[in-house]
């Protein structure tokens, strides 16, 4: 609000202000949450996808981890949806060899949207507004912001996805999501149009 010189005229724009701000509130619409309630998760649990091996190796080279047990590394992928409109997203990436070990962590957070396509196609549409990159590389740990064009290029993305369950795996619900930036051509409706490597198999436990 701009500064006035009188005392009279500070109130009168200060009322007015108060009441303008009143109308903008009332005909300001709510947030509609576009989050189905299938895919929400509570604050312990994440849809993953795990390939950290359970196989390592002992550490022979001399030093402070001679003959110490490491995992033969991996890569973590967590997705959480929440009520609002917001998502989180994490990257755990790990690249143990013998007498080093490399880390790579990426943190995500910002809005997502779940909708159709024009095809009919359930898709969320993610829009990141922060995260961190963090590296330990053989025990030098290093950590940074996301630069804004990374977050709107290669962390905001549009997924075609689906919830399952499969008769092999009755203990796991699954969320299989498709890129559909990098495949564009994807339609669940059209056979043979998604390559099975495309699909990213994130899942739960089942309950009960």
């Amino acid at each position: 609000m701009k500064i006035l010189f009188l005392l009279l005229g500070i109130t009168v724009s200060a009322c007015s202000y108060s009441q303008a701000s009143k109308a903008k509130a009332s005909t300001t619409p709510a947030v509609i949450n576009t989050v189905p309630a299938e895919v929400i998760t509570d604050d312990t649990t994440h849809w993953t996808i795990s390939t950290v091996s359970t196989v390592g190796y002992v550490n022979t080279t001399s030093g402070p981890n001679y003959n110490t047990y490491t995992s033969g590394g991996g890569m973590l992928v967590k997705f959480r949806f929440k009520k609002n409109n917001r998502f989180e997203f994490q990257l755990y990436v790990q690249a143990n060899t013998y007498g080093m070990m490399n880390e790579a962590w990426t943190y995500v957070e910002g809005t997502v949207e779940f909708t159709k396509d024009a095809k009919g196609q359930n898709i969320f549409i993610t829009k990141a507004e922060k995260g961190t990159y963090r590296t330990n590389r053989g025990g030098s740990v290093n950590s940074r912001p996301i630069p804004e064009n990374e977050l709107k290029g290669q962390h905001s993305c549009t997924f075609l996805w689906e919830k399952t369950t499969f008769k092999d795996d009755p203990g796991n619900i699954y969320l299989l999501t498709v890129d559909l930036e990098q495949h564009p051509g994807a339609d669940i409706n059209t056979p043979g149009s998604i390559d099975p490597s495309w699909v990213s198999k994130f899942h739960i436990p089942k309950k009960g």
